[in-house]
């Protein structure tokens, strides 16, 4: 059996599409599918539904499985198929996780955007992305400075500063331009409002040990969360930009 890229070229070059027109149809960069074919890396769950749906295929079809349905017909239960659909594309996304670990690399935006919408913003089965994110206390609408709460130990703020602790970070943000610290508590309270923020930023940090500024630029995910206990806070998934 061919593996997962094999079969979405088989059905590429059986659609309408080409790479650049899939990924514009399914909301991405217009080479999105030509990267994850040469790469051979895992689209997120999100992606899986909306190649599907732009290629009329159904997720067995597109995993390779041999006890394919169809999603057309009048007989057709939609419960049964969106159960099955919905423990097709859990897998799909299980050993997405997996080789991420195996891999041992960064996950996806895709990736943690997909656990988000999966578990509703809560703060469980958090284990394999915790170490890439920050968290930071949610803030009131007239906040002055970000609240770090938690930093992963491999998120690009602790990579890139050398950050090691929350305390650390909020020391870091008292020294920084005023206007950089507030535009990032504002998309802080943007973010609480209960929705995904994502965006690209620029900016020059001055250092300790370093004379001048250091310019960073960023692919930055911020999402509202929440703990068990129903305590509020903002998630900073970031990616450096190559």
């Amino acid at each position: 059996m061919s593996d997962f890229h094999d079969r979405l070229r088989q059905l590429i070059k059986a659609s309408d599409y080409d790479y650049k027109g899939l990924s514009l149809a399914i909301g991405q960069g217009e080479r999105y599918i030509s990267n994850l074919l040469a790469n051979k890396s895992d689209p997120g769950y999100s992606s899986v539904i909306r190649i599907c749906s732009a290629l009329g295929v159904t997720p067995n079809q597109l995993s390779g499985l041999n006890d394919q349905i169809s999603l057309v017909g009048q007989d057709i239960d939609t419960n049964i198929v969106s159960a099955h659909a919905e423990r097709i594309l859990t897998s799909v996304t299980r050993e997405a996780h997996r080789k991420l670990s195996q891999r041992g690399t960064k996950p996806l935006l895709d990736d943690v955007l997909t656990w988000w919408h999966q578990h509703n913003g809560l703060l469980s089965n958090f284990e394999t992305l915790s170490e890439h994110v920050d968290l930071y206390r949610a803030p009131e609408p007239d906040a002055r400075l970000p609240d770090p709460y938690l930093i992963g130990t491999q998120s690009l703020a602790a990579v890139s500063f050398g950050i090691k602790t929350a305390d650390h970070l909020r020391h870091l943000f008292t020294t920084f331009d005023k206007d950089l610290s507030q535009s990032v508590t504002m998309a802080h309270v943007q973010t609480n409002k209960g929705q995904p923020l994502l965006s690209i930023e620029e900016i020059d940090v001055n250092l300790p040990g370093h004379s001048f500024p250091l310019r960073f630029v960023y692919k930055r995910l911020l999402l509202p969360v929440r703990d068990s206990g129903g305590n509020r806070y903002v998630l900073n998934y970031s990616q450096a930009l190559e």
